[in-house]
């Protein structure tokens, strides 16, 4: 029952979403409805103090979310989207891509870039383990570059937004809890286990993140939706002094430079490192333009911006978890985990179906490590039930959960670089889906062949390789029939 009610409500806030309406709201509405569903089936509760009155609490909860999202992941977002927007208000994103495009573009192969641009980012994401912070970090620096050197709006934030996929490393709170259950050294579940897999898996996926984002520009540009920023474009818009290159890299800077990979003693946050880049950006301001008043203006500009970024960006992303919380109340989350561990297939099948369904949570809730943290304990009874390697079975349920993330709507580095790009989340996921699965089902063939169960997996990746591919020519004979018959 609990499984109907979730197919339900994520059929009723997909076509409402598909549908033009509100997401926020449809997001809101669907998950309110379930966890009031969940208080008669399953005496579901939502928050460690009550109001006095569950139905309160419900909204209690929301509020919750509210508070600790406005103070944490939300302020990050305001802050990072804020001062992505100052740096091109005060010219110095502009001065970035007028001193770099000019040699890049000698390379003149776009998607090579694309390309590159992943594997950078996937480097980066050994220190800097949260996904929505990097991506907008990325949108802040490489986002006009790569813009600059001809690729699309939506190419480019697909690319960044996805840059986290892939979760490894010592960084990674995934990476960490797999190891702490696989009873290994986070570094030698890095090295020995992860490093392996990884170094294969992010080469693969930035070539297929060129060849998709080729396909989707060429197929844009035919239907002519395709959005460029040309040179000229750029060009007109406010010079700044050439130094003024090194503002956008500010926070980068410090969060690596003051951390364990630097300086020791001085640890330097997210939050922190922005505002510090701000307030440096508009002491540069003030030295080239002498006056107290327009800098201040700017200063005002910035909040006006965090705001606007807090009325797009933040209230989806709580209303994604409140919608999530409705999944999780109503009991669908528990059936399947449950499902996971009950059905009496061989070791290899059972670990590719944990890894399957670690997949589809994710995406369903667009968070990695919820699903990941509801698998990770139950990994080493299941292992010793039906005589797995723990190792074996936790790397394939582990990354999965970052492929599944990636292509989510309501993940929060998919709505985030969103938000800053202009773009809707759909634009984006459409454009990340076949590279996700794509890597997701490469890394089944090389983590079960690195395990010895590859023979086993065979026929099973098959049947979703042929799924996957007939799903894919439906909906490519549907777009060819909607070109040759328009609807008048």
């Amino acid at each position: 029952m609990s499984l109907f009610i979730a197919l339900c409500g994520l059929i009723l806030a997909g076509r409402l979403i598909l549908k033009n309406y509100n997401p926020q709201g449809v997001l809101f509405f669907v998950g309110i409805v379930m966890m009031t569903i969940s208080i008669f089936t399953n005496n579901a509760t939502f928050v460690d103090k009550s109001t006095g009155w569950i139905g309160f609490d419900v909204f209690e909860y929301i509020s919750m979310v509210f508070g600790k999202q406005s103070g944490g992941l939300g302020l990050k977002i305001m802050l990072i989207g804020g001062f992505a927007l100052l740096m091109s208000a005060i010219g110095a994103s502009q001065v970035m891509v007028k001193l770099t495009a000019k040699p890049l573009m000698k390379l003149n192969s776009p998607y090579l870039m694309l390309a590159l641009a992943f594997i950078l980012g996937q480097m980066l994401s050994l220190f800097i383990s949260s996904a929505t912070g990097l991506g907008l970090l990325l949108m802040a620096t490489l986002y006009p570059v790569l813009i600059r050197l001809g690729c699309s709006k939506a190419g480019v934030a697909s690319v960044l937004a996805s840059t986290c996929a892939i979760e490894f490393g010592p960084g990674s709170g995934n990476s960490i809890l797999a190891a702490q259950t696989a009873g290994l050294e986070i570094t030698e579940y890095f090295v020995g286990e992860q490093l392996p897999i990884i170094s294969v898996l992010i080469i693969v996926v930035a070539i297929m993140h060129a060849i998709t984002q080729r396909f989707f520009d060429r197929n844009d540009e035919k239907n002519q939706t395709l959005e460029l920023i040309n040179y000229e474009d750029i060009e007109s818009e406010q010079s700044a002094p050439f130094y003024y290159i090194i503002l956008p890299m500010l926070p980068l800077f410090f969060m690596l430079t003051f951390s364990s990979l630097g300086v020791k003693t001085i640890n330097v946050g997210m939050a922190t490192a922005i505002i510090l880049s701000i307030f440096i950006s508009l002491v540069f301001e003030f030295i080239r333009e002498r006056e107290v008043k327009p800098v201040f203006e700017k200063l005002q500009g910035v909040f006006d911006d965090m705001g606007k970024v807090f009325a797009s960006v933040v209230t989806l992303i709580i209303a994604g978890q409140t919608f999530s919380m409705g999944l999780k109340s109503i009991g669908a989350v528990d059936s399947m985990l449950h499902m996971a561990s009950s059905v009496g297939l061989s070791a290899a099948v059972i670990i590719l179906f944990m890894a399957l369904l670690t997949f589809i949570i994710s995406a369903l809730m667009g968070s990695g490590n919820a699903a990941f943290f509801s698998f990770a304990p139950m990994v080493p009874q299941i292992a010793h039930k039906i005589g797995a390697n723990t190792v074996d079975m936790i790397l394939p349920i582990q990354l999965s959960a970052g492929f599944g993330r990636t292509i989510s709507p309501i993940a929060g580095v998919i709505i985030a670089v969103a938000g800053i790009s202009g773009l809707s989340p759909f634009d984006i996921v459409r454009r990340t889906l076949i590279p996700m699965i794509s890597g997701w089902l490469l890394m089944l063939i090389l983590t079960f062949y690195q395990g010895g169960q590859l023979m086993q997996l065979i026929p099973f990746l098959i049947v979703i390789l042929v799924f996957s591919t007939g799903i894919g020519w439906v909906v490519k004979k549907k777009n060819n029939s909607s070109q040759i018959n328009p609807v008048t």
